[in-house]
């Protein structure tokens, strides 16, 4: 059974049906710069909001980097759920580290855990970005992986993964799709002279009837998430 979360933006909400469903496993596809991060930063501000613990797994930027990225979408709350303890953000992001395929092999079991250990601390959690850590990892380790966050889901998580959409190849790729709950493609398009953000939800397990599928966005450092209605766009 899902319960419709608030992402914490009003206007997103009303394209979502209310918000996104809980619990899941939500993957956010996207190139670089295609608005993933931010996207997946708001569904976790509003599991914050609506008085959950969230977890996030952070592989390109400190924790301070990721409250400080928060905050410039207008999540202004963000360090106060930090410091409170009510965030966790966790780091694989260091200095003088270099990706290999033998560190993939170990990291995904490592992390899957983690979470695992720590099941009954947070309800919404956040890898961003799971290119990294799949990269150099086999399908098996991969698909494993996802295995052991479907488990979680089960105990009522929700678990959003950003990930770059070149990271895996197409069979694995389509595999760890199916997999989960929910899958959104994120992407920059030219619309009337400007560069936009178009998310698409190709499938989202326990969806409010009436949501939008297609909705056109943008990030603004002064108003966050800003929804831009198609006619507006194109004028």
């Amino acid at each position: 059974m899902h319960t419709i979360v608030s992402t914490g933006n009003e206007e997103l909400d009303i394209r979502l049906g209310g918000g996104f469903p809980h619990p899941n496993i939500i993957l956010i596809e996207g190139d670089h710069g295609s608005g993933k991060t931010a996207l997946g930063q708001q569904f976790l501000y509003g599991g914050l909001k609506k008085g959950f613990r969230g977890l996030v797994i952070a592989t390109e930027v400190t924790p301070r980097e990721f409250v400080r990225s928060m905050k410039e979408i207008q999540l202004i709350d963000a360090d106060k759920y930090y410091i409170t303890g009510r965030l966790r953000i966790l780091t694989l992001h260091l200095r003088r580290f270099e990706w290999r395929r033998k560190y993939g092999r170990l990291v995904l079991p490592i992390i899957a855990e983690y979470l695992e250990k720590s099941s009954k601390w947070f309800e919404v959690a956040l890898i961003d970005s799971l290119t990294q850590l799949v990269t150099y990892a086999d399908e098996s380790t991969v698909l494993n992986f996802v295995k052991r966050l479907r488990l979680l889901t089960s105990m009522g998580k929700t678990i959003i993964l950003t990930l770059h959409p070149e990271a895996l190849s197409e069979g694995i790729a389509a595999k760890v799709r199916g997999m989960c709950d929910g899958y959104i493609k994120v992407r920059n398009e030219a619309i009337g002279g400007r560069i936009l953000k178009v998310m698409s939800i190709i499938k989202m397990r326990g969806m409010p009837a009436g949501a939008e599928t297609s909705i056109t966005f943008d990030v603004d450092p002064a108003m966050g998430i800003k929804i831009v209605p198609i006619k507006a766009a194109k004028a």
